[in-house]
């Protein structure tokens, strides 16, 4: 049979209804009328902030610029490429007649649209995640963190002790795991998740749901989307290494024959989520509590290597049973306010007069430090 016979006897039709949707449309079409066997995407962290890295492909077919993001269409002799540049996050397709055209296309793309150097900033990617008109909406932006070492005399001595044993050498099981801290405000529970997100780095990677309540919600697709979503490139020692298998999150490989992608975890964070984990939580939330429970340890759970790190203000006393009940929690961590003698000894670490006052907050320890009234201490989530 002849290479004409066996190309799709189809007509795209693809509705455009934007400008942005432009280069997706022409890539379709031209990817379709010549016969492209291999299709592939990927995605990746960069530090390149403009597509003029691609210059030397030559002129684009189509570029389409916004606010925030570029996207571009690109015609070599033996791949057709269409690449998104969004904040710090290049997103790209590339069809051609033969895997190997694939292959030596996106490396050329990594060449020149180079992902951050890991060694030069104590940063890691992190994956924000909101529902918009148009469904779930990813978006990727590099957060400044500080290492363990740096932050552990935050804390008193009992919430130290916890928060140690799983910033390193923590194993996490096989299925959905629920790890819950709680603890009144300004106890240093974001200093401690963005600690977290650094000593974790080498094996998971950190999604931030903006809006809970939505992803819980009436939205079924959110919380599968964000499931389900193909794992980007992570930082692994002193470099990045790339995921580009859809179903690395989803199909467990025999141990002998995993590779780092298939290794990866993710952690789901949700911040300041009380009123989802309350005593009543199912007549005020609907399904929220049950599909929260069932991705950690649940249908939904199973086989996906995902681990669900909630952070409250709520007393452990006041929310469901069925959340905090043992074997449901890889840690269940209470983040106090340090004692007088704790607090004396933490000014006096940062090269302040400490002394008086009883138990302190850390929020309120900075903002003496900082020559600020501690009553009006304003806090700072994980994404600011």
């Amino acid at each position: 049979m002849t290479d004409e016979r066996r190309r799709p006897n189809l007509t795209l039709a693809h509705g455009v209804d934007s400008p942005d949707a432009l280069p997706a449309s022409i890539f379709l079409d031209r990817a379709l009328a010549g016969g492209y066997r291999e299709v592939r995407t990927e995605g990746w962290p960069t530090s390149e902030t403009s597509l003029e890295a691609l210059a030397s492909l030559g002129s684009p077919l189509l570029r389409v610029s916004q606010r925030r993001q570029e996207s571009a269409l690109y015609e070599l002799d033996a791949a057709l490429l269409q690449v998104t540049l969004s904040g710090a996050h290049v997103y790209a397709h590339v069809a051609a007649p033969g895997a190997d055209a694939v292959e030596e296309a996106f490396t050329l793309l990594r060449e020149r649209l180079t992902a951050p150097d890991p060694s030069s900033a104590h940063e890691v990617p992190v994956t924000f995640w909101t529902y918009g008109p148009h469904g779930p909406q990813p978006s990727w932006r590099a957060i400044g963190v500080p290492g363990w070492d740096e932050i552990a005399g935050n804390y008193t001595a009992s919430t130290r002790a916890k928060l140690a044993a799983i910033m390193r050498g923590f194993e996490p099981a096989h299925g959905g795991q629920l790890v819950l801290w709680h603890g009144e405000p300004g106890t240093g529970k974001t200093f401690a998740l963005r600690a977290l997100a650094w000593e974790w780095r080498d094996w998971c990677q950190f999604h931030y749901i903006v809006d809970p309540d939505s992803f819980f919600g009436q939205h079924a697709d959110y919380l599968m989307s964000v499931l389900m979503q193909p794992p980007f490139p992570m930082m692994v020692a002193h470099g990045w290494t790339s995921f580009v298998s859809p179903m690395s999150s989803v199909v467990e490989a025999d141990e002998e024959d995993e590779t780092t992608e298939d290794r990866a975890w993710r952690v789901l964070v949700l911040e300041d989520t009380g009123e989802l984990l309350a005593a009543d939580a199912r007549a005020s939330m609907g399904q929220g509590l049950s599909r929260f429970l069932n991705v950690v340890d649940g249908l939904i759970g199973q086989g996906l290597r995902v681990l669900v790190l909630v952070t409250t203000n709520e007393e452990i006393r006041k929310l469901h049973p069925a959340v905090a009940r043992p074997g449901r929690c890889a840690a269940n961590i209470e983040f106090g306010a340090l004692s007088a003698e704790e607090s004396t000894r933490w000014l006096e670490n940062h090269g302040a007069a400490g002394g008086g006052g009883g138990a302190r907050t850390l929020a309120s320890l900075y903002a003496d430090l900082e020559g600020r009234d501690p009553a009006e201490t304003a806090l700072v989530g994980f994404a600011g």
